[in-house]
């Protein structure tokens, strides 16, 4: 009788657990910090008002000489999956925030995101100042920093942030490692928050 009664409370839990939204699983990670950068086209940006939309946050520098390039090649598989759904830009929005403002210039950065077919409808590729950057990556729970021959070491995560501007997830690229997420499971990520 005990060993039913266990039974029952293991499917129960199991059942409960399968029928759970995938944003439950999703956690509140702190609000996103506000900030206003200009984009390539010398445009403001504000990161709050953008609220309503689903957004991925990435820091990155063009220059970079491993996991970037691969991080915004699957970052654009992801862009071609929400276009064909018509989400890109209304829905879901791309945030890119170069950490090395002195060498991405403007022309720079296109030419670095044009190699990606960069839709800049819903895909904001965004300058600051180098140190104002570093400390708003930190604000994002992800540190940045540069040697003294002026390279730079990043965490390779890109940010998740819901309509409401709220921090739901870090998500390891699927850059170097097979384990890591991938396109689909990104955006199934970004889906369960729409």
């Amino acid at each position: 009788m005990i060993l039913f009664g266990l039974c029952i409370i293991l499917a129960v839990f199991l059942l409960v657990n399968n029928n759970k939204d995938k944003n439950d699983t999703l956690t509140d990670k702190g609000a996103a910090a506000d900030f206003t950068y200009n984009d390539i086209d010398g445009n403001p940006f504000t990161m709050s008002e953008q609220n309503g939309k689903v957004r991925l946050v990435y820091f990155f520098y063009s220059n970079c000489p491993d996991v970037c390039p691969p991080t915004t090649f699957m970052m654009s598989q992801v862009q071609n999956m929400l276009k064909d759904e018509g989400k890109f830009g209304d829905k879901v929005e791309f945030v890119s925030i170069t950490i090395d403002p002195e060498r991405d210039t403007p022309e720079a950065l296109k030419k670095f995101f044009d190699k990606f077919n960069a839709d800049y409808n819903g895909w904001k590729i965004l300058r600051g100042d180098e140190k104002e950057t570093a400390e708003l990556a930190r604000k994002y729970q992800l540190l940045v920093s540069k040697d003294e021959e002026g390279n730079f070491g990043h965490m390779n995560l890109i940010v998740l942030v819901d309509k409401k501007g709220r921090m739901r997830d870090f998500i390891s690229p699927q850059a170097n490692n097979p384990s890591d997420t991938s396109p689909e499971q990104l955006y199934d990520e970004i889906k369960s928050l729409m």
